[in-house]
């Protein structure tokens, strides 16, 4: 995770654990605080690509531009 803040600093986004049951292994996500209401599963494996391959997405790049923009 430390990484892919480095690589990308100004984006805001959170590890979240998923809601699971006693029986289950936990199950983690990644929140983009960017844009509201998704989450990422990590992967493939114990990568972080999937997430990063939103956070290169231009819809994600014009959020974070106009939010540091206007701070």
């Amino acid at each position: 995770m430390q990484a892919i803040q480095v690589r990308y600093p100004n984006d805001k986004f959170e590890v979240a654990l998923r809601k699971v049951n006693q029986s289950s292994e936990p199950k983690w996500r990644i929140k983009c605080l960017d844009c509201p209401g998704k989450l990422y599963k990590p992967g493939p494996g114990e990568t972080l690509s999937n997430f990063e391959v939103h956070l290169r997405f231009n819809g994600h790049r014009r959020v974070v531009e106009k939010r540091v923009a206007g701070s």
